[in-house]
């Protein structure tokens, strides 16, 4: 942590956190010390904001008898609430991509899983689909993606080997990036949203409902999507599990999600007594 190029710790009144690998470890577990820092943080006054890929059910599911965040920024951006679960914002994937969507997913062998609402839904099952089940604490549904033309996508995201996700990952850009964007939240993992939408305009977007500002939070990650973020706030702090790359963007480092670290640095920080 460099002390000196960060701001006086009472000038932060927000306090953003990506959940996989920066506060849930890879049990998807949420440490006792981590959940207690975070709340005594919050009765102080600060406000604690989660900033997910996932959709809001999962992120609640994963937080039950922690704490009770005041606001949601999911599916990296594409979907912003308050603390009581209203929706402030949305934006999801254009209808102009969805043919696109559906023929590239259909030339890779990999989990592609298009997101309706809280539901996640897929073509055709293979070794990713019971991981993701299991990350997402939901069922996933087989469909035809032909049935889902009208609908409304928040996001989709693909599993499978980085090199294939990679391809997918061009061939997107070229045939789609004035409508999509894409961001790798694990090394097999892509996620696909609309063009424009990341952590750093939802959180910011966020913050404005909230009357505050980027200047006054504080943010944790530890991937590629939570970069924008973390290099946008005040003070950004990758996670020491993080990627080289996500380090190298950052001035700030904690130690690793399995050592606590969103606690130690948020206690050293604050000048808080554990």
């Amino acid at each position: 942590m460099h002390q000196n190029s960060a701001p006086d710790p009472r000038l932060i009144r927000f306090i953003a956190m990506d959940m996989d690998g920066t506060i849930l470890d890879a049990g998807y577990r949420l440490s006792p010390r981590v959940k207690d820092t975070l709340l005594q943080l919050q009765r102080g006054g600060r406000k604690l904001i989660i900033a997910t890929g996932r959709v809001l059910g999962a992120a609640r599911n994963f937080l039950q008898d922690a704490f009770d965040p005041d606001a949601f920024v999911c599916t990296n951006g594409a979907d912003i609430y308050g603390a009581g679960g209203q929706k402030l914002a949305e934006h999801h994937i254009p209808s102009d991509a969805h043919a696109i969507l559906k023929a590239v997913s259909r030339s890779h062998d990999v989990l592609f899983a298009w997101y309706l609402g809280e539901d996640w839904y897929y073509e055709r099952a293979n070794a990713y689909s019971d991981f993701y089940e299991k990350r997402t604490g939901i069922q996933g549904r087989l469909v035809n993606f032909d049935d889902l033309d009208d609908a409304s996508i928040v996001k989709c995201i693909v599993i499978g080997p980085r090199a294939t996700l990679l391809a997918i990952r061009t061939e997107l850009a070229a045939q789609a990036g004035s409508l999509l964007d894409t961001m790798f939240s694990h090394d097999e993992m892509l996620e696909i949203v609309a063009h424009g939408v990341n952590k750093r305009a939802g959180l910011e977007e966020c913050l404005h409902a909230l009357g505050g500002s980027l200047a006054e939070t504080i943010a944790f990650g530890d991937a590629e999507n939570d970069l924008d973020m973390l290099k946008a706030a005040a003070v950004g702090v990758a996670m020491g599990n993080a990627p080289a790359l996500v380090k190298a963007h950052v001035l700030h480092i904690a130690p690793s999600v399995d050592d606590d670290g969103v606690a130690h640095f948020l206690a050293r920080y604050f000048g808080m007594n554990q």
